[in-house]
């Protein structure tokens, strides 16, 4: 059940969107400062693998994490659209390999990438709250991925990537919104739910 209403959620991710790009060229080097505040915590053994994302917009880039994160023996991946209302597939990919374009413009691994299952999955948001929760694009792609891995493994990890100062008091959820488990900003990590992979 919704307990707002849908210009709630409009208006503040119009305002967050505006913010984030000002806080981008505020700190333009956020983004190799997230490699350096990943929680060793998550890095439970070697082997896992990671979902990343290409950067859009002004989301953070998680590209100098996800280096760092494959050197800690980690496998990487990307998400990739497949139709609209449907949940996020992930294919293998490492920074400096080829990717192509898919739908919304974004950056995804090519078709013949191997299919991959994330134990953590990096997340973009417009803006969070201390109990996780998130406000991204309004597409819910990541809210059914979420919920449908979930469903199928306990232990998946959701970390969203922003900004500290994207934190607000309270970002506006409905039902079907999927709880982050940390975020990681250019000043440290929030551990949420303390769930390990």
């Amino acid at each position: 059940m919704s307990f707002f209403k849908s210009s709630d959620k409009s208006d503040l991710r119009a305002r967050m969107k505006r913010k984030r790009v000002t806080l981008q060229s505020l700190y333009p080097r956020s983004g190799t400062q997230l490699s350096a505040r990943f929680p060793a915590e998550l890095l439970t053994r070697p082997g896992l693998v990671i979902s990343g994302y290409r950067p859009i917009q002004s989301e953070i880039d998680p590209t100098a994490l996800m280096e760092k994160l494959k050197s800690r023996g980690a496998q990487l991946c990307l998400p990739v659209m497949t139709g609209e209302n449907l949940p996020l597939e992930f294919r293998a990919w490492s920074p400096g390999e080829e990717l192509t374009t898919g739908h919304f413009d974004v950056e995804e691994p090519l078709p013949t990438a191997r299919p991959m299952q994330p134990d953590i999955i990096l997340v973009p948001l417009l803006a969070f709250d201390k109990k996780g929760r998130r406000l991204g694009y309004g597409g819910g792609y990541y809210d059914r991925t979420l919920k449908a891995m979930r469903a199928v493994n306990s232990h998946v990890v959701a970390v969203g990537l922003g900004y500290a100062a994207q934190q607000i008091p309270k970002v506006p959820a409905d039902s079907h919104d999927q709880q982050l488990d940390w975020v990681l900003t250019e000043t440290g990590a929030i551990c949420i739910t303390g769930k390990t992979p």
